[in-house]
């Protein structure tokens, strides 16, 4: 039995398949001439994990990037991703080279970055659309304006004007807000997921004594009367999908 995609956004699609399922022999691959639909795929991937943001005249506006052509810039995002990951050919030869094309294992690295990407997505959505119904506040289709992925599927985004706060997501953790008292302590003093705090696994909980607290799993952060303070503890135990590919 073959490889079949994971993403729904390369399923169906003949070409991306085949490639996917070519032993690396260099010769089934994107490249300049491709069919429009299948590159269109691979373009809409490398936007969402924001590859073409990372060339030298970066692009942030999707529709001059997904527009069916192996160009320049799809050439220059490749080869980024493809640099980052050590994807190079032939694959069993360390000094081998790296290029512009996309082939099976690259097409392989973005499906499996995609599904966790829609997963943080749709998590995120869902939470968005919380945090508005929370406030009373109608919202059609919450936008996440603020998109960044690092390889550890995290979001942060303000959820609209009226709303100050972050979403964080984690496989295997969940989606959680991180309220307007505690983003600055967190964000800032603490350097976010990546400090001593780590990812939140609580929201922000308001006790029968008045002290709001957020759990994170290095320790807590809780707001009295006004002040926030930092409580570093012990870990929960916890187990992970890797993402760090």
């Amino acid at each position: 039995m073959g490889l079949e995609f994971q993403s729904p956004r390369f399923a169906g699609d003949s070409l991306l398949l085949e490639i996917l399922n070519d032993p690396d022999t260099g010769t089934l691959k994107l490249g300049p001439g491709s069919p429009p639909e299948s590159v269109k795929r691979l373009q809409k991937a490398l936007f969402d994990l924001q590859w073409p943001q990372e060339v030298d005249t970066p692009i942030t506006d999707e529709s001059q990037f997904v527009i069916g052509i192996y160009g320049p810039v799809t050439t220059k995002a490749v080869t980024k991703f493809k640099t980052q990951y050590d994807i190079h050919f032939p694959p069993d030869e360390p000094t081998g080279f790296i290029d512009g094309f996309a082939g099976p294992r690259t097409l392989r690295l973005l499906d499996k970055q995609c599904v966790l990407f829609d997963e943080c997505d749709a998590a995120l959505a869902q939470k968005a659309a919380e945090v508005f119904a929370a406030q009373g506040i109608r919202h059609d289709g919450p936008t996440l304006p603020s998109r960044g992925w690092n390889g550890a599927t995290r979001i942060q985004t303000g959820a609209g004007a009226s709303i100050t706060s972050g979403l964080w997501f984690k496989p295997n953790l969940g989606a959680f807000q991180v309220a307007a008292p505690f983003l600055r302590p967190y964000i800032i003093d603490d350097d976010g997921e990546n400090g001593q705090l780590g990812w939140p696994f609580t929201d922000a909980i308001t006790g029968g004594d008045g002290i709001t607290r957020q759990e994170f799993l290095g320790g807590e952060l809780m707001l009295e009367n006004g002040v926030v303070t930092p409580l570093l503890g012990n870990p929960p135990a916890i187990e992970f999908a890797d993402p760090s590919f």
